[in-house]
């Protein structure tokens, strides 16, 4: 009896490795991707951000709650800080699992300088309605569709004011999808854009799972193709780089970014056709789009100044402007 016990024993751990073999490689290669994607497609802002009550008003600055749709339809919730003394706005995208907060600090000394701003909550994130998150792709429509809000707002005006795109990670590659896509702004703002979303999905399966580069990326990439409906190796920011208008361009990153190389911005300064380009590069300690929560004030400068540069030679940044009369915002589906 005993020698039968000790032979079942032994079937039963050998089957439970086999079991065991054969369960990583089916959840890793297989289960895994597809979680791993349908996760990401549904997601939204994180719960930390979710806790942030910071508006505007917070700073001192009046703003408007405002609710726009994107391109194709989406409903978008953001906050509309008019102009006071330049004849241009900043609409500013954040990036993946964050909202609107991301970038109020960013945008409070344009505002007090007397630049305009739109901040909002790109597709599935804050309390804007949900849709199928692309990391950038269905993200550019956001922007348009912010595009458009600031140009209906603004139709029955004497003076237009320009608009000026600017994003952060995700948010900056959709801003520059978007660009590529659109002829209506004069100057371009990227704070770590990413190179290629396939590229990035490689990266941070290795950075984040230590998956190899083959087969998860690719699976992981096939599965997200197919539940956000659409195709990753159109989100290129070098594709789109080169189909938008050469305006002023200022690109940030940082040595210390572990998630998106500093070289990948370095690549994209080189490639623009834009005759004012600046590329911004913080040091080793700053990470991942955290370079104007690490050093506000020269963020804040290096904002202020670029503006000032890109927008004066457009005649667009003088001192004697007062503000746009305009009507209320313009809600419903844009043009």
């Amino acid at each position: 009896m005993a020698l039968f016990w000790k032979s079942r024993r032994r079937a039963i751990l050998r089957w439970s490795g086999i079991l065991y073999i054969t369960a990583v490689p089916v959840t890793l290669f297989g289960i895994g991707p597809y979680l791993l994607a349908w996760t990401l497609v549904h997601a939204g802002t994180r719960s930390f951000d979710n806790g942030l009550k910071d508006t505007p008003a917070t700073y001192g600055v009046q703003y408007e709650d405002v609710v726009f749709d994107a391109r194709d339809g989406v409903k978008l919730s953001g906050w509309f800080i008019p102009p006071t003394g330049k004849s241009a706005i900043v609409i500013a995208t954040h990036g993946l699992f964050r909202n609107r907060v991301e970038v109020l600090a960013r945008m409070i000394p344009l505002a007090r300088a007397g630049y305009g701003a739109l901040l909002y909550d790109s597709r599935s994130h804050g309390i804007s309605a949900k849709s199928p998150i692309s990391l950038g792709y269905h993200e550019k429509n956001d922007v348009i569709g912010a595009m458009q809000f600031v140009q209906r707002r603004y139709q029955d005006s004497v003076e237009q004011p320009r608009i000026i795109l600017m994003g952060v990670s995700m948010g900056a590659v959709a801003t520059l999808e978007a660009a590529a896509e659109t002829r209506s702004y004069s100057a371009l703002i990227l704070d770590s854009p990413f190179s290629t979303l396939r590229e990035a999905i490689v990266d941070h399966s290795w950075l984040l799972l230590k998956a190899p580069r083959y087969p998860f990326p690719g699976l992981f990439a096939f599965w997200l193709q197919r539940l956000a409906g659409f195709d990753i190796d159109r989100v290129d920011s070098h594709r789109a780089l080169a189909r938008a208008d050469p305006v002023p361009l200022l690109i940030i990153s940082s040595a210390g970014d572990r998630r998106i190389a500093a070289g990948v911005a370095s690549s994209l300064y080189r490639e623009a056709k834009s005759t004012m380009k600046k590329l911004e590069l913080f040091g080793q300690d700053v990470t991942h789009g955290a370079a104007a929560r690490m050093y506000p004030e020269a963020y804040s400068a290096l904002m202020l100044n670029f503006l000032s540069d890109a927008l004066t030679d457009s005649g667009v940044a003088g001192d004697d402007f007062q503000g746009i009369k305009a009507p209320s915002a313009a809600k419903g589906s844009p043009r």
